[in-house]
């Protein structure tokens, strides 16, 4: 007998997460391998991808780190330029990046706000 989680399964599936270094986005990526899925893991801070890497190979599937900054529309052409070249393609996108600011929107900063909704 199968068991819920059976029915979302991703063997052989190719998943993006951004924001994979760290909390939510590091907990998707290894969650997306455990289902069976290669991970491409995009972040700003890249040492801390080497962690979430190292998580997501313990389960037996392949991850590709790419420094990607997703307010800027190259950095994340490049990004999935790289996962298509390791492996051919993208099936799932996680948009897990994510800025904020502990400011009331009333003092906020322009250049802050600019900032958080590219990000977001």
């Amino acid at each position: 007998m199968s068991g819920v989680l059976d029915l979302f399964r991703l063997d052989d599936k190719v998943a993006v997460v951004t924001g994979a270094s760290s909390g939510l986005g590091a907990g998707f990526a290894v969650a997306l391998a455990e289902a069976g899925a290669d991970v491409v893991l995009a972040a700003r801070r890249t040492g801390r991808l080497a962690e979430t890497a190292e998580r997501v190979r313990e389960t037996g599937r392949r991850a590709l780190t790419v420094a990607t900054d997703v307010a800027d529309a190259t950095s994340v052409e490049a990004m999935a330029a790289a996962a298509v070249d390791e492996f051919g393609r993208i099936d799932v996108l996680i948009n897990n990046a994510g800025v904020g600011t502990a400011v009331p929107a009333l003092k906020e900063d322009p250049e802050e706000f600019r900032r958080v909704v590219d990000v977001n």
